[in-house]
């Protein structure tokens, strides 16, 4: 679970620079922009709430 909830958080964060980098001197689609945080934040929410601690 611990890998799934990275491997979703460095797409998230791959698809943001990626998003950047192609339209670089101009501001990044907001689209990109959208499915890359919602994918951070997937990943976020499987560590916060898919892994104990205990």
């Amino acid at each position: 679970m611990y890998y799934v909830s990275k491997g979703l958080q460095f797409t998230g964060l791959i698809i943001i620079g990626i998003g950047f980098v192609s339209k670089f001197p101009h501001l990044m689609d907001y689209k990109l922009l959208g499915i890359g945080s919602a994918f951070f934040i997937m990943g976020w929410v499987v560590q916060k709430f898919g892994l104990s601690n205990q």
